[in-house]
């Protein structure tokens, strides 16, 4: 009974865990779902062969992004297998003819970035030196740069495969990412666009600690934080703050060759922020969902394993934590056997089935009993209704013959005697069990014809089982109401 508890337990919170990971997968999936119309297409982004550079004055458009390329770093040196990787990006912004506008670029350090917080956004100083990572530092400052400067934020392994021009005529784009939302390692943004405002100022009440790194970043400055600023944002529909989003064909991450042959970036993952618990959540979401069907399965076959069957339910009963199985009984009328060796009894269908295996006791059946029952007794006697009304006229009476002192002529009469060795009693008469055989003595009472006339009780019959009755002799009580009812 413990191990069916403890099953059905576990059971519970398997089903729990399952439905509340649904509940969250599925909300999460659609309160940040991108709209189709928001991706940014090849026709919109037409294809240039790298050596040719794009200008959107001879396009009838202009450039909203002014060409000024960030990234982030520890200190002013980059690490060597990053350098050429940036240095590409650089010469596609930078060696231009003829440019529309000058082109800049600026690595913010950790130094750098306080002083630049302290002096334009002391408001965010405090929480900006509590993160307690330092890519929270380097995610928020991509947010305030963007803000302030306006341009284009890359990570530092992030490579260009031909120019952004096409690009710099958007308000902002950012990329789509795996499994939902925006990604925010690469960003575009003209300057002081409403969606960078409220990216920034959002940025201090998102800020909470989720005990693990990867969720602790994810959900504070890192891509999770950005998509649900961009769910916000689309949601308030703000006049011309249109926000694009560069799908994984022009993105390249995550996609293989001959899914993005016209992609504007390369990819080289360096995840230099991940610690050891990236590990288990990059293992989640690649199994994630083979473990949950494998912990559906577990939940149905151990469902059918607690859950009772029908035939269990039907025939079982819970008393006292023990099994009580109810009895079934088949109505039948069966008939007396013809002789003492008979062991053949009808079935209840009405075919033919023996009882070989069962020793049967036969009992002599009587049509009559040998004594009288009390049915008997009372149908030689009519009986009569008006018992109450006889009780009033006889107390009435008895008090008018005590007030005259007028004695009963009958008192003096001797009560009738019932024979010692009778098996009909006055007591057996009136019970409820039939029949009403106390001794197995002979008797020679016989029951009266209706033409006899029985005798009638004195008054001082009845004042003795009165007496009688009060004084707890239940013999002489019951004699008194045998000879009350024939009477009657």
């Amino acid at each position: 009974m413990r191990r069916r508890r403890a099953l059905f337990a576990l059971l519970t919170v398997l089903g729990l865990f399952l439905f509340g990971t649904v509940v969250v997968l599925t909300s999460v999936t659609y309160y940040l779902a991108i709209d189709p119309s928001a991706y940014l297409s090849e026709i919109e982004v037409p294809y240039n062969d790298p050596s040719t550079r794009w200008n959107a004055t001879e396009h009838g458009q202009v450039e909203r992004i002014p060409r000024i390329l960030h990234q982030t770093w520890k200190t002013g040196t980059l690490p060597d297998k990053w350098k050429s990787i940036s240095q590409e990006c650089r010469d596609m912004m930078l060696t231009s003819s003829p440019l529309p506008s000058p082109s800049k670029y600026m690595l913010w350090t950790d130094e750098s970035s306080r002083e630049f917080i302290a002096r334009h956004y002391p408001w965010f100083l405090n929480t900006f030196d509590d993160y307690s990572y330092a890519i929270l530092r380097a995610d928020a400052i991509r947010y305030f740069v963007l803000y302030h400067y306006g341009g284009i934020y890359l990570d530092l392994d992030i490579g260009c495969l031909r120019p952004l021009d096409p690009l710099l005529v958007y308000p902002v784009i950012l990329p789509k990412t795996i499994p939902v939302g925006v990604s925010n390692d690469l960003m575009f943004a003209q300057k002081h666009h409403p969606f960078l405002a409220q990216t920034i100022h959002n940025l201090a009440t998102f800020d909470h600690s989720w005990v693990l790194n990867y969720p602790t970043v994810m959900f504070s400055t890192g891509p999770m934080f950005l998509s649900v600023q961009y769910g916000i944002f689309t949601s308030q529909r703000v006049q011309g703050g249109n926000v694009r989003i560069l799908p994984k064909s022009l993105y390249g991450k995550n996609a293989e060759p001959a899914e993005a042959p016209h992609s504007f970036f390369t990819h080289h993952y360096g995840s230099s922020w991940h610690s050891d618990d990236a590990a288990f959540i990059w293992f989640l979401g690649a199994w994630g969902k083979g473990l949950m069907w494998i912990g559906l399965a577990v939940l149905l076959v151990g469902t059918t394993r607690v859950w009772p069957n029908k035939q269990r339910r039907r025939n079982l009963r819970r008393i006292g934590g023990y099994d009580v199985l109810s009895p079934v009984i088949h109505v039948g009328e069966p008939s007396l056997p013809n002789s003492g060796t008979s062991t053949q009894l009808p079935s209840p269908d009405g075919s033919e089935q023996g009882f070989d295996d069962l020793s049967v006791l036969h009992l002599p059946f009587d049509v009559r009993p040998s004594s009288p029952t009390c049915s008997d007794v009372s149908d030689q006697f009519p009986q009569n209704d008006a018992g109450s009304l006889f009780d009033v006229v006889r107390r009435v009476r008895n008090r008018f013959a005590t007030m005259t002192g007028v004695a009963d002529p009958r008192r003096d009469e001797p009560a009738p005697q019932l024979e010692e060795d009778s098996n009909v009693t006055a007591e057996a008469c009136y019970s409820s069990s039939p029949p009403c055989s106390r001794s197995r003595k002979t008797s020679n009472w016989a029951p009266p014809s209706p033409g006899d006339r029985l005798p009638r009780p004195s008054l001082w019959h009845l004042d003795r089982s009165r007496e009688a009755k009060s004084s707890g002799m239940k013999s002489s009580m019951n004699v008194a109401r045998c000879m009350r009812k024939r009477r009657l």
